[in-house]
């Protein structure tokens, strides 16, 4: 007896039971008569819990050559799956509000807290919470392993992961723009080898689907430890809120569809993160710095669903141990890291000689570098001078731009604002709006052209270095 004649038999059970008042009524002992009834070799019935997650009360009936799983509630209607299936639906919501999927090798523990966080946040307010929850969870090391371990096994990215890994350096060298447009080709590349032995005039739209129905199919088949079962309980529909790993690549299919691949007129997201967006030119908002961790992530993804639609598990559901060659990766990214934090100072330093910020790149303006120095410069020439001289200080946070910062001295009544420029090379009208309401305007550095840009003002003006603050009031007294 072939598997087509089990399947045949099997499928005739199955809507004999479907023909029975109640599915929950149909018992082992009618199974078993009815398919003795058509000459099967019946060696064992069972009711059991049968899924890897979610389980699905069944009758289990194994004859010589097969088995077959007989499910006793519907699958539609039944008041758990439905139940389950609104949470599936609203967990899946929260995570195409941040533009992102629900995610392999994050602990339950990180993607319960930002589910929670996103849940009561607008689209913009979630995307900045991703960020920062995923600053710590997508970290170089971990991207590290990604791109050294996960990319090579996958036949769709070993290929592109010599690519991948100079992305990935140039990225922490500074240039992250550049490292962001190598990555964002790389998945349509592995998406097109992924389905390679089918046609190859397929759309995009046609290639994810058909990567990721293969993928859902061969883990609804490990759901129900690949015995046979009716159809409608192997679909998406009855699993999405069943099965985790259906839940994955759904959840991946509709990023891929509804975000990363989305018509240029019809993206309405925060990310930017669009493939015809990049391509078509249309916006350079796709450069956020974010976006690389998030594509490196994602290309890793793909590793996984070509290893479930080829059912060839070279790429694991657990994320590996970092071996030799990540950590060297990493050591790198690190090692570039730091000599570019010294070369952006060196930098700086020249530009500001000459009265300048140093120019804006793609994906970082300098004002993180602009407010580290100017907090640095604050403290220690100006905060601690008027501590020293008796002064009660307060400071505020650096300005957006990090062009500015104030400082705020007390003693008793006496009342002083202090305002720390970035440069003297800073525009007039920033003079004069400053000088409405500062004491004293400082600035780092030497003079450069400071008649240029500092007239009309009524308010002292010079060099942080040579200002001595004057004494308190109350110096000195007990």
């Amino acid at each position: 007896m072939t598997s087509m004649n089990f399947a045949d038999h099997f499928l005739a059970l199955w809507r004999r039971a479907l023909n029975q008042p109640d599915l929950s009524g149909v018992a082992p002992e009618l199974i078993k008569s009815w398919a003795v009834e058509r000459g099967l070799s019946v060696e064992r019935v069972e009711e059991s819990n049968v899924g890897c997650f979610e389980s699905t009360y069944s009758i289990i009936l194994t004859v010589q050559g097969g088995r077959a799983c007989f499910p006793k509630v519907a699958s539609a209607g039944n008041l758990g799956w439905e139940q389950r299936r609104l949470q599936a639906n609203r967990t899946a919501a929260l995570w195409e509000k941040m533009e992102w999927f629900s995610p392999l090798w994050i602990s339950n523990m990180h993607v319960h807290k930002l589910l929670v966080d996103a849940g009561g946040a607008s689209k913009e307010r979630a995307i900045e919470l991703f960020n920062y929850h995923t600053s710590t969870i997508y970290t170089l090391a971990f991207q590290a392993v990604c791109i050294a371990q996960i990319m090579p096994q996958a036949r769709s990215l070993r290929e592109f992961s010599p690519l991948a890994r100079e992305a990935y350096l140039a990225f922490y060298s500074g240039y992250r723009a550049s490292s962001i447009a190598a990555l964002i080709p790389a998945i349509e590349g592995s998406l097109t080898r992924i389905v390679s032995e089918m046609e190859s005039n397929l759309t995009v739209v046609d290639k994810i689907d058909r990567a990721i129905d293969r993928a859902i199919g061969c883990a609804a088949r490990l759901h129900f430890d690949q015995m046979w079962v009716p159809r409608e309980y192997l679909t998406t529909e009855y699993l999405f809120g069943q099965d985790e790993r259906v839940f994955v690549f759904e959840t991946f299919r509709r990023w891929l569809h509804r975000s990363f691949f989305r018509s240029t007129g019809e993206y309405d997201g925060v990310t930017w993160l669009n493939r015809h967006l990049f391509a078509h030119g249309t916006s350079s908002s796709w450069q956020q710095g974010a976006n690389f961790s998030r594509l490196v992530v994602a290309i890793a993804t793909l590793g996984v669903i070509e290893s479930w639609h080829d059912e060839s598990n070279r790429v694991s559901l657990f994320f590996p141990e970092m071996n030799d060659d990540s950590k060297l990766l990493w050591q790198q990214a690190i090692f570039l890291a730091q000599a570019q934090s010294v070369l952006k100072t060196i930098e700086e330093k020249r530009y500001h000689e000459k009265g300048r910020l140093v120019p804006e790149m793609p994906t970082d303006d300098g004002a993180l570098l602009r407010k580290a120095i100017l907090s640095d410069d604050c403290i220690k020439d100006l905060v601690r001078p008027l501590r020293d001289a008796g002064w009660s200080v307060e400071v505020s946070e650096p300005e957006e731009q990090g062009l500015y910062m104030s400082v705020a001295a007390a003693a008793g009544t006496e009342r002083l604002k202090a305002v720390l420029l970035y440069s003297c090379a800073t525009d007039n009208a920033i003079y004069r709006k400053l000088a409405e309401t500062a004491t004293v305007i400082l600035y780092r550095g030497a003079p450069y052209h400071q008649d240029q840009y500092a007239y009309g003002l009524s308010v002292h003006v010079g060099p942080v270095t040579g200002w001595q603050p004057p004494f308190a009031p109350n110096r000195g007294k007990t």
